[in-house]
């Protein structure tokens, strides 16, 4: 049964469900980004400053939320940087000293960055670290490296956000290798997520809080994610799993075609389009209903998504629309990637209210 929006108002309720601190480590990801600010001013990054490396390879091992943080900056700035992006979840056997190695992922005793840290370190490459810097993997590296691992400590599946601007952080430091576009201002990036962890508070009413009004949009319901382009579809998936690792919610991950396909062959198949007035959850049959469309888009791209969507009925997510309230003054400024990691927040945060809804109930 589909719970009342009221239900994620009872605060005290929802913080005794707490009981693993989610609500606390989902709102770090402001303290991740400055950390990252905080070691490119204290000069972490500087051994890269004098390199025209060959390849810069970053190395996932097993790391889901690793890859995922991986391949949003490679669409984001594959085309941007010259020099050739290796992502792969192994080091490959052709690494040498004129490549930079970044080691993204989350568990320092995972034997794929073990041996690629090793490895990298004997063979003279730059080795950079945003996975944790402790046990078996800062042995092998001998401090050998450029340490940007993890100062701020959270849950690894929120740490999105923190891996996405240390891989900013390296390619920004390549200043010998030519990139176009800005340059990520980070502490604003920092400001910006704190915003929207504040903006979304358990203390904050659902009517105003967009991250309890997409964690009630996604129960009971089956639920595909897709988005318009090639940053926006790495999103896309990164939500899914969220909801699915950390409120146990299912969804499908597909492109923007795939997914028009999908709602509308189970449209014709017979499902109903919207729910009936008359239904009554308390005693009717559950709806043959279709699956809700969520799409990631951008401020920018949303009126052109919305003509692709035609009459499909979808959910559109655009970045920083709703990060202020309309009483407040607006944060200016703003590119699509700072955009983007705040909508990642926010869907971030509403998985853990409806794990904790869930829990409550339990």
């Amino acid at each position: 049964m589909r719970s009342d929006i009221a239900d994620f108002d009872d605060v005290e309720a929802l913080l005794s469900a707490d009981r693993d601190g989610l609500l606390q480590s989902v709102a770090l990801a402001g303290a991740q980004v400055r950390a990252i600010a905080e070691a490119r001013r204290e000069g972490v990054l500087d051994p890269l400053g004098d390199l025209r490396p060959r390849s810069l390879v970053i190395v996932t091992g097993s790391s889901a939320v690793g890859a995922d943080a991986v391949a949003f900056v490679v669409a984001a700035m594959g085309a941007r940087v010259d020099v050739p992006i290796v992502v792969i979840p192994t080091m490959p056997s052709w690494i040498g000293p004129l490549d930079v190695v970044v080691l993204a992922g989350d568990d320092a005793g995972d034997l794929a960055l073990i041996d690629a840290g090793a490895r990298g370190a004997r063979r003279r490459a730059e080795v950079v670290t945003l996975a944790p810097l402790e046990g078996p993997l800062r042995d092998a590296v001998a401090g050998r490296i450029v340490d940007l691992s993890p100062r701020v400590y959270t849950a690894p599946q929120f740490r999105f956000c923190g891996l996405v601007a240390g891989l900013l952080a390296v390619c920004a430091a390549l200043v010998q290798v030519r990139t176009t576009g800005a340059v990520v201002d980070f502490d604003d990036l920092a400001s910006a997520l704190d915003a929207e962890a504040a903006a979304n508070h358990p203390e904050r009413e659902a009517f105003r809080n967009q991250a309890k009004l997409l964690a009630s949009k996604m129960q009971e319901r089956e639920t595909i994610w897709s988005g318009d382009d090639t940053q926006t579809d790495v999103l896309a998936h990164r939500a899914s799993v969220v909801f699915a690792t950390v409120a146990g919610v299912t969804g499908t991950p597909l492109t923007l075609p795939a997914a028009l396909g999908a709602v509308k062959l189970r449209s014709a198949a017979g499902a109903a389009p919207v729910d009936s007035i008359f239904f009554d959850p308390q005693f009717d049959a559950p709806l043959d209903q279709p699956p809700q469309l969520m799409v990631v888009s951008s401020v920018q791209r949303q009126w052109q998504t919305r003509q692709r969507l035609g009459a499909v009925a979808a959910d559109i997510l655009v970045d920083l629309v709703d990060l202020v309230d309309p009483d407040e003054t607006a944060v200016a400024g703003h590119d699509d990637m700072m955009g983007y990691l705040v909508l990642m927040l926010r869907t971030e945060m509403a998985a853990v209210y409806l794990r904790l809804l869930g829990a409550r109930r339990a």
